[in-house]
């Protein structure tokens, strides 16, 4: 369905849509914005009762939570333009499609606006997930002997619960487009969810070719930037990118390459380094991520199933290297 049509039947079905909440239910505060973008901004708001979600899933009991609940309120800018309308409302015609899933940030409802649809997602509140390895990064490498602290152990399990919200996604056909540490958000009980579902499309098993514009081309497998095709294997390769993103704590990928040199540099076998607290087991991981050649690379399901074992068989003092009581070796904890 073309962007116009995917505008036509969200303002066509508002009256009957049982994802729709009436505004005077739904609080926006306007002083805190929990971000923005070149095409949105998120506000902080609050739900007065059942959200939508609660009443479409009846029986999901993970769902009590959003009753008179904080939420996130997604809007376009006063600026937007007809592609960016168009854009949104293709974004909450999809989320509608989504079944709940603990790694993914769920649609809580939207509201009908003339000016912007307003959509309602749910609140996390340790905000995206860059900026909170950023936060975190002296808390992890000093604090390994603290039990109160996040440990590298915690960074793995991050990339867990990313490749099987990804793998879920998969499972639906989708391909997301945009992985990226930015659009990751942490619950308060440390849960990383996948959002921004603005760029997802539906593969229908194969490829999918798009436009060039308003790409991530930093976060982009060397078949994107080439003909703008993607898959569950370009996804694949984004992932290994947000890997380095967490692992980095935060760093810029390819922060001395410039756009028009990405695609050469990546064909001749250049790749971003292993950053100084990544284990290696993980980087390795990595590196099968960005093989050139798509089908050699592992699916969101292997991924799911690898970092899962790596987890299950870590120590806290997984990825450390401790100092001996002489202090004249050391021995690293994740070999």
């Amino acid at each position: 369905m073309s962007a116009r049509g995917e505008t036509l039947k969200l303002l066509s079905e508002r009256e009957t849509d049982k994802w729709r909440i009436d505004s005077s239910l739904v609080t926006v505060f306007y002083d805190e914005k929990l971000g923005s973008g070149a095409f949105s901004v998120v506000y902080k708001g609050k739900i007065r009762g059942e959200a939508p979600l609660c009443k479409n899933n009846p029986k999901t009991l993970a769902l009590q939570q959003f009753r008179d609940c904080v939420c996130g309120v997604k809007m376009l800018p006063y600026f937007s333009d007809t592609v960016a309308y168009s854009d949104f409302t293709q974004e909450i015609n999809f989320m509608k499609s989504l079944n709940y899933h603990p790694h993914l940030v769920s649609m809580l409802g939207w509201v009908y606006d003339e000016r912007s649809p307003m959509l309602l997602v749910e609140y996390c509140g340790n905000g995206d997930l860059l900026h909170f390895v950023r936060l975190k990064k002296e808390e992890i490498i000093y604090g390994y002997d603290n039990a109160n602290c996040l440990k590298i152990k915690n960074l793995v399990s991050f990339g867990w619960q990313i490749s099987n919200g990804l793998e879920y996604l998969c499972s639906l056909g989708f391909i997301h487009r945009d992985v990226a540490a930015r659009n990751i958000l942490v619950d308060s009980n440390n849960i990383a969810k996948i959002g921004d579902f603005g760029l997802c499309r539906n593969s229908d098993g194969h490829s999918y070719y798009g436009h060039r514009n308003r790409l991530p081309w930093k976060w982009m497998a060397p078949e994107s930037l080439e003909a703008v095709k993607f898959s569950e294997k370009s996804d694949v390769w984004s992932f290994a990118v947000v890997l380095y993103e967490i692992f980095s704590f935060g760093a810029t990928p390819y922060n001395l390459v410039e756009a028009p040199r990405l695609l050469a540099y990546l064909k001749s076998g250049q790749r971003l380094s292993q950053p100084t607290h990544c284990p290696t087991a993980i980087y390795l991981i990595m590196e099968r991520c960005w093989d050139l050649n798509p089908q050699d690379r592992p699916s969101f399901g292997e991924l799911s199933r690898e970092l899962a074992a790596i987890l299950e068989n870590a120590t806290d003092n997984y990825g450390y290297v401790i100092a001996t009581s002489n202090y004249q070796q050391s021995d690293t904890a994740d070999e």
